[in-house]
């Protein structure tokens, strides 16, 4: 008698377990870290050799649709006309597809406005005497995710033109 109050309480325990086990709603796996690289890592400063070159920023993990803003971080001591100290400048964004993958383009705008901080004449040109190209270095980014807030990190460096 004894043994089978003992099988019972087993097979009440296994009842009870029973859906906590095999429902996996209950445990989702986890969401994958979202991620950012940028393509190339390594990009010369030089005018107007730079606006050829396509920097490409990509990444998965983040919300299917959601929008990813890429920011360039500015180090102490970086300026930049319109940005307050410790402010980042953004520099790509993208839409993340039904996957979570994203891909951002750096314009040629941003290239201008940020990369080599020039200034624009009343016409909306150029003005070449006011070519200031942030310091050569290697940049932090930061990839945000408008809905999710979530965050992933890279870095891009900037290197000092070849003297030719």
């Amino acid at each position: 008698m004894n043994y089978i109050k003992k099988i019972i309480i087993v097979l009440s325990l296994l009842m009870f377990l029973l859906p906590f086990v095999a429902c996996s709603t209950l445990f989702p796996p986890p969401k994958p870290k979202p991620t950012v690289a940028v393509t190339p890592e390594k990009v010369e400063l030089a005018f107007p050799g730079i606006l050829r070159v396509p920097i490409v920023f990509t990444g998965t993990g983040w919300a299917p649709k959601e929008m990813v803003v890429v920011d360039m971080v500015l180090p102490p001591g970086v300026e930049m006309k319109g940005v307050k100290p410790g402010e980042d400048v953004g520099i790509a964004y993208g839409e993340a597809d039904d996957a979570g993958n994203f891909k951002g383009d750096v314009p040629a705008t941003a290239k201008l406005n940020t990369i080599f901080r020039v200034g624009w004449t009343p016409i909306l040109s150029i003005d070449p005497k006011t070519l200031n190209p942030i310091p050569p270095g290697v940049y932090k980014i930061k990839a945000s995710g408008a809905d999710s807030g979530a965050i992933a990190t890279t870095t891009l460096e900037f290197m000092a033109p070849v003297k030719k």
